[in-house]
Parts: C-alpha cells; sequence; structure tokens
C-alpha cells in the first residue's frame, strides 16, 4: 500500500500506484487504483471492490499513521551518501578556485565539442558555466571542473553535414 511508503525518499505516490481510502459506494475503507493526481498528492482513484471511481478520500487511520522513520541501516546509507555528496562538492570548488587563480583573467573560449582542448584552458559552457580542464582523457574526451561539479565532455567530434 502507498500510504505506507508515504514520505520515504526513495519512493514517491504515482499513478497506477494501491491506497486506502473510503469508499462513499461500499461505504467502508477499500484499496483503491490511483488514477489521477494533482500536484503531487492523489487526486482520482477506482475502488478495487466495486469499480466506482471518485476523489481520493482518506480514512481517519491513514491520516492519523505516522510515517516510519527509516530503518538503523537505511538512515546509515543516506548520511553515508550526503557526506560523500558534500566532500565532492568541495573537492571540485577547491580546484575551480586554483585552477581559476592559474588561469588568470583571460578570456574563456566558448566550449564547441568539435573544438581540441588542452590541460587548464578555461571554457564557458551554456549550461554549466565557467570551467576549466582537469586533465585530457583522450582524443575526444576531457576532464573539465566547474564550481559546483566535474563533468566529461566531448572534443574533437567531426561536424556532420
Amino acid at each position: 500500500m502507498v500510504d505506507r511508503l508515504k514520505g520515504h525518499p526513495w519512493k514517491s505516490t504515482s499513478v497506477g500506484d494501491e491506497t486506502d481510502s473510503n469508499c462513499p459506494r461500499c461505504k467502508e475503507e477499500t484499496i483503491h487504483r490511483v488514477v489521477a493526481m494533482m500536484a503531487e498528492e492523489v487526486h482520482l482513484v477506482i475502488c478495487t471492490r466495486c469499480g466506482s471511481q471518485h476523489k481520493y478520500r482518506p480514512s481517519l487511520a491513514a491520516m492519523r499513521k505516522k510515517v516510519p522513520l527509516p530503518s538503523e541501516r537505511q538512515a546509515r546509507l543516506l548520511k553515508k551518501i550526503a557526506s560523500s555528496q558534500a566532500s565532492k562538492d568541495g573537492e571540485s570548488l577547491e580546484d575551480w578556485r586554483k585552477l581559476k587563480e592559474f588561469a588568470g583573467e583571460g578570456q574563456p573560449l566558448p566550449y564547441d565539442q568539435n573544438v581540441s582542448y588542452h590541460e587548464n584552458q578555461a571554457i564557458q559552457h551554456p549550461t554549466f558555466g565557467l570551467g576549466f580542464v582537469r586533465t585530457v582523457i583522450d582524443a575526444s574526451k576531457v576532464e573539465v571542473v566547474f564550481e559546483r561539479e566535474v563533468k566529461i565532455l566531448a572534443m574533437n567530434r567531426l561536424k556532420s553535414d
């Protein structure tokens, strides 16, 4: 049932899921299938017992039900993922600052996948912003450090006419 999973970061309610709802035809709480969502909230459901379609009516038990906390193992895993993401962000930002100081005030080249780049070259990407080539991986790929993240971008692509 969706109600039991509600609030977990790895599961969200979607059309086709099952949930508990008060059915006006059956006059009791039954299992319903979600038919429509509005603003990430269940809007319309179909009763699996009688087949009637109606607006979602949460039961009192569902409204009072507390969202279970993640298990100890899940909490450790979520904490580990968050900390590794934070350390990666800090490392890329530090590398970006060092490369910016090294490059000076020169004008960065606009990124073009058909052009060849070399290490420590400044690039202006339309989506990621100012970046610096950290390493040339091979003849067609470069690793670029942007202010928020590190990306592998294409270079030396042949233009197809």
